[in-house]
């Protein structure tokens, strides 16, 4: 993390020379580094997945950019890959093997392009670098991040004052064993294992626990292949409704943070996956897991928190995060093993009574 401060230190201080100007329609500009020529040269990043563009103007600035809106992907994708998918352009890779070694994926020839070294920072911003107009900046909206969330500052919260189910909890190693990787990766497991238990108004012991969890992996893996990561989608339909053979449940995708608090207000409790290093839950092992799942099951307007049930820690029962910070964390990923994860989709699963 050091190395990745350090790079975007030297970007962020850079002159950059200045380009043709021009305006970009959104296919143009998406991904890009545009250089404000009229002005000093300031750099901005436009984000392909939502077009807006965020000012890499401070270290900081830079650094909250490196850290929420890049992808985590294995050092084999990355180094195996001349050329990436269409739908990585533009994106910022983090070797999640390779202590978070940062590539940027150019959208004009979809090549990596390394971080690693201030005179390699400084080639790909100079030579990459899209030159545009203060006119036609002023087209791509702002983007604005704060501790932890893009979001958007017009939207009021309700004020709901306190909503809490009585949603049983377990860790997703109930006794402690991670070396069983059935425990290991069952957050999902987990999470699905305690809504269905508060859905029918059951209890749940560390013994039932084990025995869910463990279930639910053998189950999918000898149906389906696979039991470690699964996708919000596949949470769903393999676990929850084929494995727990529950239906009150659903998948809302592309959800804003009032979804959740609205859901909640209804009765409802909320399933969302995570990347779990921006949560900064210090009783993770550090630096926390990138694909995570926990159970959302209160709403406090007065503290801004969400109330969840997380299964990564024993101490997760009733475990209180800012609700910025939760909304920011939360990102779909693919079903497989530590497979990269493609933009940032905030999916979760609603489930009722």
């Amino acid at each position: 993390m050091k190395k990745i401060i350090f790079i975007f230190s030297i970007l962020s201080i850079l002159v950059f020379p200045a380009a043709a100007k021009g305006s970009y329609s959104p296919g143009e500009r998406s991904g890009y580094i545009l250089l404000q020529v009229e002005k000093n040269g300031e750099a901005w990043y436009v984000y392909p997945t939502t077009g807006t563009r965020y000012y890499l103007g401070k270290p900081a600035d830079a650094f909250a950019i490196m850290r929420e809106l890049s992808l985590g992907a294995t050092h084999s994708f990355i180094f195996n890959t001349d050329i990436f998918p269409a739908n990585l352009g533009g994106m910022i890779l983090l070797d999640v093997n390779q202590s978070g070694e940062a590539y940027y994926i150019y959208p004009k020839d979809r090549k990596k392009y390394y971080l690693g070294r201030p005179a390699d920072a400084f080639r790909i911003m100079s030579e990459l670098g899209q030159g545009i107009s203060n006119s036609g900046l002023l087209n791509i909206p702002v983007g604005e991040i704060i501790t932890g969330a893009i979001i958007d500052s017009e939207i009021p919260l309700p004020q709901t004052g306190k909503i809490l189910e009585n949603v049983p909890f377990t860790s997703q190693v109930p006794f402690g064993d991670w070396s069983d990787s059935r425990q290991a990766d069952g957050c999902e497991e987990a999470s699905a294992l305690m809504a269905v238990k508060w859905a029918r108004g059951q209890s749940l012991t560390k013994d039932e626990a084990l025995k869910e969890i463990t279930g639910a992996s053998d189950f999918i893996l000898q149906k389906y292949g696979e039991y470690r990561d699964t996708s919000t989608f596949d949470t769903l339909s393999l676990i929850i409704r084929d494995y727990f053979g529950y239906q009150s449940a659903a998948l809302k995708k592309n959800i804003l943070l009032t979804d959740i608090i609205d859901e909640l207000s209804k009765g409802n409790i909320v399933i969302a996956p995570m990347n779990g290093q921006i949560l900064k839950n210090p009783y993770y092992a550090q630096p926390g897991p990138l694909r995570h799942m926990i159970v959302i099951v209160g709403y406090d307007s007065v503290k801004k928190v969400f109330i969840t049930n997380d299964p990564g820690t024993e101490m997760g029962g009733l475990y209180e995060y800012d609700i910025d910070i939760l909304f920011g964390a939360i990102r779909d990923y693919s079903t497989g093993f530590r497979e990269p994860v493609h933009g940032i989709e905030k999916n979760v699963i609603v489930v009722w009574k």
